[in-house]
């Protein structure tokens, strides 16, 4: 047997229609009432029993605000030294710039960012622009079964501006870019 009330006797101290408290309810059934219990909301255990201030948020607005600055900066840094580093590559690693720099001419609008392997897909597709490009040919370059291509396909036909990326009359893709 506890020393403490469970919640049974809780429930059955609610229902009664005696008017005494829970805590002479505990003494008469020789219990005691637990006080403190850890927390599991993790609005009490991040802000410790402190009230948000407005000026904490701000604070916390301020430093996302500074920190997505710098990572915009930073891609931007590295966006244009890895274009800028194409000049004294050797021959092996322009092939591998090219391909960047064919993007930059092309000049395709994404709406959102993609993904790594999105970005391989889009690579390959550009490579073969207006040609078909097949599912398995895909699945290769990713090394996935062909059923997880569909996935990239759609996600690509969302984040590209425009209706470039489009079915062929026989199966596979069509990348069009002018």
């Amino acid at each position: 047997m506890s020393e403490y009330l469970s919640k049974e006797e809780v429930k059955q101290w609610r229902s009664s229609l005696e008017k005494i408290t829970l805590e002479e309810y505990a003494a008469r059934l020789g219990k005691k009432i637990e006080q403190i219990k850890p927390t599991k909301d993790i609005v009490d255990i991040v802000l410790q029993g402190n009230p948000v201030s407005p000026d904490r948020v701000q604070l916390h607005t301020e430093r996302l605000d500074t920190i997505a600055d710098r990572a915009m900066s930073r891609e931007k840094e590295i966006s244009s030294a890895s274009f800028n580093k194409s000049a004294n590559l050797p021959k092996t690693e322009k092939a591998k710039v090219k391909a960047e720099n064919l993007r930059e001419e092309v000049r395709i609008a994404f709406k959102k960012a993609l993904t790594e392997r999105e970005q391989r897909v889009f690579d390959h597709l550009l490579q073969n622009n207006g040609k078909i490009v097949y599912a398995k040919d895909l699945a290769a370059l990713l090394d996935l079964p062909r059923d997880y291509i569909y996935k990239y396909i759609k996600n690509l036909r969302t984040k590209i501006e425009g209706d470039n990326l489009k079915n062929a009359d026989k199966s596979g893709f069509v990348l069009t870019v002018s």
